[in-house]
């Protein structure tokens, strides 16, 4: 398994870093998890085809990590891609991203590939997928009145979490439980904490990290104004979690 950063930044990119998107590779599987900025673009930029994505999955509709959805499939259709692209999401969003895609008629124009919706209704552990190369399970994390899926991607013999937009919670805590690589929200520093709302601070992903008991961490979702100064923010994970941590780059391959 290997994976890589589209975006990075929280909801207001800046000139480092854009909005979220993560790509994941278990071959034959090429997962886009969230969708923000454009990623056709940044795909290319790995030296990626973007026919070759097999399925999408949307944690929430938060306009930063969905509004490049359109646009994806706009791109892929004007590619040539006559092969299904399955979008994975929660029940409560499939009409909100119908509605999106429809709104610019890009499921029942002449050219258009399907793309099926597939919603699920999350308890802890439920299993979104399982294929040949990648098991896929969700969780409900805490982010307010926004229903939001966390995941546990599972491939290659090695295990990454992904928590999305959420405050510190149980859920989480379970998911990542023994992950080899936890990539969690931290969209503020400590001395930011009243501003958190429900979102998490990078100290609060260090001690979701060492309750979990993973072996890595990778800061994301991280709030404009830190992007000149992501020291601190590890610095503060580090603090309470032993392993080692980072915030995330984009356009780089990690693996786990």
């Amino acid at each position: 398994m290997r994976l890589a950063f589209l975006g990075t930044s929280a909801a207001i990119p800046s000139p480092w870093r854009d909005t979220t998107a993560l790509v994941f590779e278990v071959v034959p599987e090429l997962v886009l998890v969230d969708c923000g900025g454009s990623p056709v673009q940044k795909l290319r930029r790995l030296d990626l085809d973007p026919l070759r994505l097999t399925r999408i999955v949307i944690t929430h509709t938060h306009p930063d990590h969905a509004y490049g959805l359109p646009a994806l499939v706009q791109n892929l259709i004007l590619l040539g891609r006559r092969a299904p692209l399955p979008i994975h999401c929660r029940a409560e969003h499939v009409e909100t991203l119908r509605g999106l895609l429809g709104l610019f008629r890009l499921l029942d124009r002449e050219d258009a590939f399907p793309v099926p919706l597939h919603g699920v209704e999350p308890r802890e552990g439920r299993r979104l997928l399982e294929t040949g190369a990648l098991t896929l399970t969700a969780s409900p994390n805490a982010h307010g009145a926004m229903p939001n899926l966390a995941l546990r991607l599972e491939g290659d013999g090695a295990v990454v979490v992904y928590s999305s937009d959420t405050r510190p919670c149980e859920a989480v805590v379970e998911l990542a439980r023994g992950a080899d690589l936890l990539i969690h929200e931290a969209t503020f520093a400590e001395r930011d904490r009243e501003r958190a709302g429900w979102h998490s601070t990078a100290r609060e992903a260090g001690e979701v990290a060492r309750a979990a008991g993973v072996r890595r961490l990778l800061l994301a979702h991280v709030d404009a104004p830190y992007h000149e100064d992501l020291a601190a923010l590890t610095a503060e994970a580090r603090r309470v979690f032993p392993g080692e941590v980072e915030v995330a780059e984009e356009l780089r391959w990690y693996t786990p």
